[in-house]
């Protein structure tokens, strides 16, 4: 069966919300952050990659002197910058209906990693699953302050936000934090949550609309079903590769032991899903390669090793072929963009 394969994009109708924001404080967003204004995939399946969207408001940030700037951009979200996900949301009658189809469509807005739902005795948490990838703080300062600035703007009654939650590291004052959300914020903690009291479920919204959103979710369907999926056989060999590399250069045959299977099997099912053992090595060296890359505090000896390369000089000419540049090249492309002068950037695609 068939499991999302998050791209870790994000759509150009949310990247809009940060150049409308510098806009609004009286600058050339183009100039400030050297590229022109993003513009939408007619599809609705383009998109940022969400690593270039974090260097974005990190370039944001410094050129206006704004350690808040996550809160103040997200602030300023509209259904227009959620695209179809806004229209679904907006069309729902209560708020436990909007909690639900979030859920469901997330990805059309924020295709990085997987959210979901729990329900508590008195509470209901949406949580996000960072196992795989952890995006940057600003990224999550922003989508947090998004969710729950437009949850505000759509609720008719009290909104019940008991906590928040933040994994990356706590900054100096965390009172504007807790001025705007309304509750105890965290941060350094495990996951990223937001957690709202249960008698919020029941809240209706201001425009319910029963007929838009059975048009509506029909059109969120297809967009969803077009975002690619990924098999579970794939999903289990990409971890166990993963796993596996930190103990050296893998083969078919311990990956086959780990999943419990026979070499032969293991090739016929990868086969069937389209895909090899080498060119599911090779996109997780690839994956790991560029999240390494961005650590100052590792060489590339050592993003080699991690990789499980016996020597550098492997791991560079691989890197070389599936980028065009080298390890070096790349951590030097990294290191003029993180320059606040520097006002072009680099796309990263991870």
């Amino acid at each position: 069966m068939g499991k999302p394969l998050h791209r870790k994009m994000i759509p150009e109708t949310y990247v809009q919300l940060l150049f409308e924001y510098l806009e609004a404080q009286g600058h050339d967003p183009e100039s400030v952050l050297g590229e022109p204004w993003p513009v939408p995939d007619v599809q609705g399946l383009g998109g940022m990659p969400v690593a270039h969207w974090d260097q974005l408001l990190q370039t944001a940030k410094q050129h206006l002197n704004d350690p808040l700037i996550g809160l103040h951009v997200g602030q300023t979200i509209t259904a227009r910058h959620l695209g179809i996900l806004g229209s679904v949301l907006l069309a729902c009658d209560n708020f436990g209906a909007l909690m639900q189809r979030f859920e469901r469509y997330q990805r059309l807005i924020f295709d990085v990693v997987p959210a979901s739902i729990d329900i508590g005795p008195a509470y209901i948490e949406l949580t996000w699953d960072i196992q795989d990838y952890q995006a940057g703080g600003l990224v999550d300062e922003t989508g947090r302050t998004v969710m729950v600035q437009f949850c505000r703007s759509l609720i008719r009654g009290t909104t019940s936000l008991l906590a928040v939650h933040f994994i990356h590291e706590q900054p100096a004052d965390i009172k504007p934090y807790e001025d705007y959300f309304g509750c105890p914020v965290l941060f350094e903690q495990p996951k990223p949550l937001l957690r709202f009291g249960l008698n919020m479920l029941s809240l209706p919204l201001k425009s319910p609309d029963p007929a838009l959103i059975a048009v509506l979710d029909q059109h969120a369907d297809q967009l969803l079903a077009r975002l690619p999926q990924v098999q579970e056989i794939v999903e289990q060999v990409r971890k166990q590769i993963a796993y596996l590399l930190r103990q050296g250069e893998p083969d078919i045959a311990q990956l086959a032991d780990l999943l419990c299977c026979s070499r032969r099997t293991l090739q016929r099912r990868l086969t069937e899903a389209g895909t090899s053992f080498r060119r599911e090595l090779n996109m997780v060296r690839h994956e790991l390669a560029r999240f390494y890359l961005q650590d100052p505090r590792l060489q590339i000896v050592d993003i080699a090793l991690l990789l499980g390369y016996s020597e550098h000089s492997a791991f560079t000419r691989a890197y070389k072929e599936w980028t065009g540049h080298t390890p070096q090249q790349e951590r030097e492309l990294q290191s003029i963009q993180a320059t606040p002068a520097q006002i072009s950037i680099t796309v990263d695609h991870g």
